[in-house]
């Protein structure tokens, strides 16, 4: 037996718990499963990135790219770190296993091994081994990561902001170091096409010009709703390139992006019927000029813009070229107007009339269906199907009668908006709100000067209808043309060649153009004068109503939109102040005594004012004891509710309060800077603005206390200290 005593209970196991008087079953139940490491909480859930780049076996830089094609970004956990683990970097435990299933990771590493072989080569001097092994380099497509991200056609045009504004930066830098000419020339290309297509489709409906560079919105139509994009183009100036900058990751972004611009486009030229990319613009040749391809297509011209704009016309204009179908219902549309307009006759106001009427109208609507089908026949169209259709309406007239009409209207509708021509040229908008914008500058002709930046000036005016031109061999328009309506000069005054020119033209400062397109309306060009000084330029992304403040030039302009007219300027009324002065004291001069009876009249009028101004003083008094009680009322009122209110709704109550006085303090501090200004511009009789009389004033009372200074032994100004 050992030690054991009798009668004595026996001594528990070494193996189990001291404090634990429960069996396992029951211990588990109660304080439940003791959890392994890494199995749960944070560890399980995020991974650091030392140990996800081990997991995966990738360098940190395959691994920063690989993220960034992937759309996979660092997370903050929810819970608080642990403190051993502050600052550092979590991934998602899903996002490394879908990177580990990244098809482009096998590609990484392939493209390592091919590297390495490429390096022995050039170790061992071998360098025609070297230069045979290049070509033999992996490749990869992003095509897979592009329908993966974006499943839907509206989510990519969501995210289609921060790839133009991306595509739009690498356009306007210059070759050096890791950003090579070729990346220049395909995101150059990329921002001519998107130019080229809004353009085209009356897409532009905002522009802003700011310190940044300036901020352009298009609406794009897609399955019947518009999806608004907006980017940034740079400034036209000389780019540096900043050492702080890690181009590395802006290119593997381009990279991305290209791939994602591309498939946007191929999608939207798809939907005019055009291919993409356009063939006229990757190459040369094919009966297409080199002035209207860029230099860095091989050709001559100096815009980009208008060579993708061009070639995006001529491929319209070949495909709807040989449209036989098309062709044969425009046919059959105009048989039929020819058949109806012979055979009209007068209408009565009789019923058995009324119902010859209808019968002869369902009798035309038959022929017309007879007519298309027969039409649509010779266009190699299933016989079974005509066949079938001319079965039904023989069976059934007044069936087919409802069918017919909107048939034709919509048949109509393509014959006269998607299948006009102007110009040789294809009109492709059918948004009612993009044919408005598209014939703001119908009919007008704008050349630019070669100081004014062309790139979005030549997207704007071509995006609202309106013709461009500019100072180059390329440009389709010259300068002396007679058609030229408005001459855009960024310039303090003109220069003497200009006096050539012919006189029909304007010229006018580049504002107007992006002020004109923002309100959509014609604006007068009075204020945007070569040398003058420009009105504000406002901001379209503002809303006025929200904010509680419209500013004084958007009131103008919607009063001239109105039909209203507006108060003389204040250059005109200054003149009047002045000429008015002049004859009040010439008038003094020479008549320095006046007859009794003007002294009468004099005396009567100044009566009657005093009568009138003792009325207008009372009226106002009032009126303000009126409001004041009003005021007071409200303000017992509000007391009186805000006491029943509970403790919670009462300090909601107060913060709401409180952000309403806030935003009507910046609205009253609006209109004292506005009161400010307006009062500044306002001339006294001799000519001098309030705000340089205040000047002047101030200086005499400086003088003032000088000389009152002197008297006493004094002086107010500051020795200079001698070194």
């Amino acid at each position: 037996m050992g030690n054991r005593v009798k009668n004595k209970p026996k001594k528990k196991s070494i193996k189990a718990a001291v404090h634990s008087g429960m069996a396992t079953h029951r211990k588990l139940s109660r304080m439940g499963k003791v959890q392994k490491k890494n199995h749960a909480g944070i560890d399980a859930t995020f991974i650091g990135r030392a140990k996800v780049l081990k997991k995966l076996q990738i360098s940190l830089k395959d691994f920063r790219r690989l993220c960034i094609l992937k759309g996979v970004y660092p997370r903050e956990p929810r819970g608080r770190a642990p403190k051993n683990k502050k600052g550092q970097v979590f991934y998602h435990i899903k996002d490394v296993k879908a990177l580990a299933h990244e098809p482009l990771l096998e590609k990484f590493r392939e493209f390592k091994t091919f590297m390495k072989k490429v390096r022995r080569s050039a170790n061992r001097n071998e360098k025609d081994e070297a230069r045979r092994k290049q070509p033999l380099a992996p490749k990869y497509t992003l095509h897979h990561l592009v329908r993966e991200r974006y499943p839907r056609f509206a989510d990519a045009l969501g995210d289609l902001d921060d790839a133009l504004c991306l595509v739009h930066l690498f356009a306007c830098l210059p070759s050096d170091g890791r950003i090579q000419a070729g990346i220049t020339r395909k995101a150059q290309q990329l921002a001519a096409s998107w130019g080229a297509y809004c353009s085209a489709t009356g897409s532009i409906v905002k522009s802003f010009i700011s310190v940044k560079g300036v901020y352009v919105e298009a609406e794009i139509m897609t399955s019947g709703q518009s999806v608004p994009v907006r980017w940034v183009t740079p400034h036209n100036f000389t780019q540096h390139i900043p050492q702080g900058v890690d181009f590395r990751v802006m290119l593997t972004f381009f990279e991305f992006y290209e791939t994602l611009v591309g498939f946007v486009l191929y999608k939207l030229y798809g939907e005019l019927g055009v291919q993409y990319p356009l063939p006229t613009v990757a190459r040369a040749g094919d009966g297409v000029s080199s002035a209207t391809l860029h230099p860095t297509l091989g050709g001559k011209a100096t815009s980009v813009l208008a060579a993708n704009l061009s070639a995006l016309q001529i491929a319209l204009n070949e495909a709807s070229k040989g449209n036989s179908a098309v062709d044969a219902v425009k046919d059959a549309l105009q048989n039929e107007d020819t058949a109806s307009g012979d055979g009209q006759q007068p209408a009565t106001a009789s019923t058995s009339e009324d119902k010859k009427a209808a019968k002869a109208t369902k009798k035309k609507q038959k022929k017309l269906m007879k007519s298309i089908d027969e039409a649509l026949k010779g266009v190699k169209q299933d016989d079974e199907s005509d066949v079938g259709e001319d079965e039904d309406m023989d069976q059934d007239e007044e069936d087919q009668a409802p069918i017919a009409a909107p048939l034709r209207e919509a048949l109509e509708a393509i014959d006269d908006s998607a299948l006009q021509n102007d110009d040789n040229n294809i009109n492709i908008i059918t948004d009612p709100e993009a044919q408005k914008r598209h014939q703001l500058f119908n009919n007008l002709t704008f050349f630019l000067s070669r100081e004014v930046p062309r790139g979005y000036l030549e997207l704007i005016i071509l995006s609202y209808g309106g013709k461009v031109g500019w100072e180059g061999q390329d440009s389709p328009i010259a300068v002396e043309d007679s058609s030229i309506t408005h001459h855009i000069i960024d310039r303090p005054k003109l220069l003497a060649s200009y006096s050539k020119l012919p006189k029909s033209r304007e010229y006018i400062q580049p504002q107007w153009i992006l002020d004109c397109a923002n309100f959509t309306f014609v604006l007068p060009i009075e204020k945007y004068g070569v040398g003058s000084a420009l009105p504000p330029h406002l901001s379209p992304w503002v809303d006025d109503k929200e904010e509680g403040y419209v500013p004084k030039y958007k009131e103008d302009v919607e009063k001239l939109r109105n039909g209203e007219v507006l108060d003389a300027s204040d250059e005109e009324t200054e003149m009047i102040e002045n000429d008015a002065a002049k004859d009040e004291s010439s008038s003094e001069e020479e008549e320095e005594v006046p007859s009794a009876r003007v002294l009468q009249k004099d005396n009567a009028t100044e009566g009657d004012e005093s009568e009138s101004s003792e009325e207008e003083e009372d009226d106002e008094e009032a009126g303000r004891k009126a409001s004041k009680k009003k005021q007071t009322e409200d303000e017992e009122a509000a007391h009186l509710g805000k006491a029943l209110m509970s403790k919670k709704a009462a300090r909601l109550y107060g913060r709401m309060q409180h952000g309403i006085a806030e935003k009507q303090s910046k609205i009253d501090n609006l209109h004292k800077k506005r009161r400010v200004i307006e009062d500044t511009r306002e001339k006294s009789k001799d000519g001098k603005t309030i705000l340089k009389l205040k000047v002047e004033r101030l200086k005499q009372e400086r003088r003032d206390k000088e000389d009152a200074y002197k008297n006493t032994g004094g002086s107010m100004k500051k020795k200079r200290k001698k070194n």
